[in-house]
């Protein structure tokens, strides 16, 4: 099954613009955004700046998103799957199709595996988000191979900073600059890595006639983690600068004594 295929399936039947499954999804982000808010506020030592409660807030809205969204679409996209039909000589049927120009997956050319292939929560979630994006609904190897770093690198990552910025000391502080730069980097250049073959390619796989798909889904929940982490390295970068500047300040008083 091609993504197209994946796509044309979830959209068999299109549904109201906004479903139950569409306001599930969305109370489900602000579900998350709204607990790492709280979270933050009581982790973090007082007092604190709102400068930390903001990355504070960010890292663990991060990790949440990653481990408790993120994470289930990458199970599917490992382990939910429908069986292929064998090969058979009635073309064009789809499995006329030759197994021997299938695609082999995790080692098998006789499943399709991702999100359109469950009936789980939280598969309908990713069903969901396929309306705008239909490589989320079957199986793409770019978009895989980016969460596979995003859920279990970066996730964990998002929260030892976290743990970072909950204990204020100079050493805490230094480490806590460098691993968001990583963090944000990393980001930044998922999110291209993402898009980029939709641009080179006339954005085959997204639905960008419709307003909701085009400027919620894609523009505003993937800008997030494009402005967030750009401001986050703008702080980081202010932080190193400063402390180099220091640095410089009493490597000159110590040549002149």
């Amino acid at each position: 099954m091609t993504i197209q295929d994946a796509a044309t399936e979830v959209n068999a039947s299109p549904p109201a613009l906004i479903s139950i499954t569409t306001l599930l999804s969305l109370l489900a982000a602000l579900s998350i955004l709204i607990t790492a808010v709280v979270l933050s506020k009581r982790l973090l030592p007082r007092p604190h700046s709102r400068r930390t409660l903001i990355l504070h807030t960010w890292h663990l809205f991060d990790f949440l998103i990653h481990t408790l969204l993120e994470g289930p679409y990458l199970y599917h996209s490992l382990f939910s799957y429908s069986i292929t039909p064998p090969s058979s000589g009635d073309y064009p049927h789809p499995a006329s199709l030759s197994t021997a120009s299938v695609r082999k997956f995790l080692g098998y050319s006789n499943r399709s595996y991702g999100a359109a292939h469950s009936s789980f929560p939280t598969a309908l979630l990713w069903q969901e988000y396929a309306r705008a994006d239909a490589r989320w609904a079957d199986t793409d190897l770019t978009i895989i191979s980016i969460e596979l770093l995003t859920v279990l690198i970066a996730g964990p990552l998002a929260l030892y900073i976290c743990y970072l910025l909950q204990r204020p000391t100079k050493n805490a502080a230094a480490s806590t600059c460098f691993w968001m730069t990583i963090l944000a980097t990393g980001e930044i250049y998922g999110g291209f890595m993402t898009f980029a073959p939709e641009w080179l390619t006339e954005s085959s796989n997204l639905d960008t006639t419709n307003w909701m798909y085009m400027w919620l889904y894609l523009v505003f929940f993937n800008g997030l983690w494009v402005v967030i982490p750009g401001w986050v390295l703008w702080v980081a970068y202010g932080e190193m600068k400063e402390a180099f500047g220091k640095a410089d300040i009493y490597d000159g008083w110590r040549k002149k004594k």
